[in-house]
């Protein structure tokens, strides 16, 4: 039985890039860590019950790297629940995010916004404010 999500991993090239935009979207990074014979550099930055796993490959060719860079699946998006999805979008702009055109619109669940990946580090980020029930 699965009780959660544990975290979602996202391959980065530029960890410090991404560290300083992840951090702009108001997330706060608890921790850093080099695992040198996995040939990586990891940032952690906790979301409620979960966590986001940025991860940096020092050397391509090294430890896992040419593994985990090769398998063909890939995340589509991640979705952040948010209490205001227009404040959230002006936040994301200031930090140089653009929101994707048509959006905010309804979703399944709400108020609904995707952001453009090239300006996310490559990651389609979606925010969702619930509707009132």
């Amino acid at each position: 039985m699965i009780n959660k999500i544990s975290h979602i991993g996202i391959v980065v090239k530029d960890l410090d890039r991404a560290l300083a935009k992840f951090k702009g979207f108001g997330l706060t990074c608890t921790e850093t860590t080099e695992l040198t014979e996995l040939g990586v550099k990891i940032a952690f930055f906790p979301v409620g019950d979960s966590q986001m796993e940025l991860i940096c490959f020092l050397d391509a060719e090294k430890g896992l790297g040419s593994i985990v860079r090769s398998q063909k699946g890939t995340i589509n998006h991640i979705c952040f629940e948010v209490d205001d999805v227009e404040k959230t979008i002006q936040d994301f702009e200031k930090n140089g995010v653009r929101l994707i055109k048509g959006y905010p619109k309804q979703g399944a669940h709400g108020r609904v916004a995707f952001f453009d990946p090239k300006t996310t580090e490559q990651v389609l980020i979606e925010i969702c404010e619930l509707a009132s029930m």
